[in-house]
C-alpha cells in the first residue's frame, strides 16, 4: 500500500486524494482525536478511470507512549543546544558544550504530554492561541518547580537559577524565562503537537 502523506485524515470526515501512481485514497469515518481511520484504497484503470479494485486497511493514531518519547527526545536536544548557545554568549566558548540530564527526558515527556492534552481541551472550547500560550507557560513553570523541588531532596536537580537570575523561586524556576516558555510552548504546539498527533500508522 502506498505511504500516506495526507495528515488531514484525522481532521475531516471524508476526503479524497490522488497519488501519482494512480491510487485514490478515500478517508471514511469519524476522525476525532484518538479515533481510528478507515483508509480505502481504490485503484483506477488508466484507460477509463473506473475503479478496478479496492481494499481497506485500518490506521490508528500514534499511541501516547510513543508521543511521550518523541516529545522527550526533541526537548532534550533543544535543551542541549540552548545551554551550549547560552554558554557561548556568556563566555565565548567555541566548544559549544551543552548539557542536560536523563531526568529531563521524564520531565519533558510527561510535561509536554500534559500540554498536548491541554491543547485539545482549549482548542475545542475556542480559546485563542495567545491565551493557550499563557496557560502553557504557567504549566511549564509549575512542572519545573514541582520536579525541581523533588529532585532537590535527593541532590539530583541538574539546574539552579539562584545564582544567575534575580527573580527565581527556590532556584527551581526563573521568571526571566517567562518569554522563552511562552513563545517556545506556542511553537511546540504549532509544530510538534500538530505533527505528532496528526500522524497515522497501520493498525496491526
Amino acid at each position: 500500500m502506498a505511504v500516506l502523506t495526507q495528515s488531514s485524515a484525522f481532521h475531516q470526515k471524508l476526503g479524497v486524494g490522488d497519488n501519482d501512481d494512480g491510487v485514490r485514497h478515500r478517508f471514511v469515518g469519524s476522525c476525532k482525536c484518538g479515533d481510528k481511520a478507515v483508509v480505502v484504497e481504490e485503484k483506477k484503470s488508466p484507460s477509463d478511470q473506473t475503479d478496478s479494485g479496492a481494499r481497506s486497511e485500518f490506521y490508528t493514531r500514534v499511541s501516547w507512549p510513543y508521543r511521550v518519547c518523541f516529545y522527550a527526545i526533541n526537548a532534550f536536544w533543544v535543551e542541549v543546544f540552548w545551554t551550549a548557545l547560552y554558554e557561548f554568549v556568556l563566555t565565548g566558548d567555541l566548544r559549544l558544550v551543552g548539557y542536560s540530564s536523563i531526568w529531563s527526558l521524564l520531565i519533558y515527556g510527561l510535561g509536554f504530554l500534559g500540554i498536548e492534552i491541554g491543547y485539545f481541551y482549549m482548542r475545542a472550547r475556542g480559546i485563542n492561541v495567545l491565551w493557550r500560550g499563557l496557560v502553557y507557560m504557567l504549566v511549564s513553570f509549575a512542572i519545573e518547580l514541582a520536579f525541581g523541588l523533588v529532585l532537590q531532596q535527593f541532590g539530583a536537580n541538574s539546574w539552579d537559577y539562584s545564582e544567575q537570575f534575580t527573580y527565581n523561586l527556590f532556584g527551581c524556576i526563573a521568571l526571566e524565562y517567562a518569554p522563552l516558555w511562552y513563545f517556545g510552548s506556542i511553537a511546540f504546539e504549532q509544530i510538534q503537537i500538530k505533527a505528532c498527533t496528526s500522524a497515522i500508522v497501520p493498525e496491526k
